[in-house]
């Protein structure tokens, strides 16, 4: 029979040796960077969607905790680039070296194809460090049923990133997809020709793109956020310009030369 001396000296013992009550380290969070989706639909009216579908995928995975993406606009300059060199970013040698440029641990890209109706997306994750595709996924469906096809391709994304949701994770990403919804194609391609205007630095057009866009989809916080932030840029732009115009117009005066040497 143990004393109550041994007894105590035992309960320490256990307790130091188990985890029990000590605080878990939480898991890194995984970098993620998506690419613009490539048009394979042969149709060239088309090409701003992938931005669209881009955009939407990014935030959707912004809702999981797990995930630390690259902002669209950091990647800007690079894909810039890709645009030049005419290379396709489903190319999974491209996704490697943007993922480099951009450090982050993986790379989404993605190809569109078949609209009208039914609309194919085709995805892979691929692992930047070793250019190994460690996801390949498709979605097919409804081109008026966009917001279900979402769903699927961001559910099969996160799976690829080798994420488990818990079911508070599940909820907040429902969540944020339900409060950015877009139905119809039609609807996403309004809002990625607004957002190829936009990047062009033509924010007053893009804001005018985003006036019907936003009316199909009057509650979408994705889109309305985005015509917030372009009418911010086209007045800070605004006011740019006015004031260069007001500082060249005073260096003109400064530079005249005197009434007397003009006579």
């Amino acid at each position: 029979m143990l004393r109550p001396a041994s007894i105590l000296f035992w309960l320490a013992l256990t307790t130091a040796a188990t985890p029990i009550g000590r605080i878990a380290t939480p898991a890194p969070k995984k970098s993620v960077a998506v690419l613009y989706f490539d048009n394979y639909t042969g149709k060239s009216d088309y090409d701003p969607l992938g931005r669209g579908i881009a955009s939407m995928m990014i935030s959707d995975l912004s809702a999981v905790q797990e995930i630390q993406l690259v902002e669209r606009e950091r990647m800007q300059d690079l894909i810039k680039e890709v645009d030049q060199q005419g290379t396709k970013y489903f190319d999974s040698t491209t996704a490697v070296k943007v993922g480099r440029m951009v450090g982050a641990q993986y790379i989404v890209v993605g190809a569109f194809a078949a609209l009208n109706p039914q609309m194919r997306i085709d995805t892979r994750v691929v692992r930047v460090e070793t250019g190994e595709i460690v996801k390949t996924a498709q979605v097919s469906g409804d081109e008026d049923k966009f917001f279900d096809l979402e769903q699927k391709l961001a559910n099969k994304l996160i799976d690829g990133l080798g994420v488990a949701l818990s079911p508070d994770g599940q909820q907040r990403l429902a969540n944020q997809q339900k409060a950015n919804r877009i139905d119809a194609v039609s609807t996403l391609l309004g809002f990625s020709r607004a957002l190829a205007l936009y990047d062009r630095g033509d924010f007053v057009g893009a804001g005018k793109q985003m006036v019907p866009v936003l009316q199909a989809s009057p509650n979408s916080l994705l889109l309305r956020e985005t015509q917030a932030e372009m009418k911010r840029r086209a007045t800070a732009s605004a006011t740019d310009k006015a004031k260069e115009k007001l500082k060249s117009g005073i260096g003109g005066l400064i530079k005249r030369p005197p009434i007397s040497q003009l006579f």
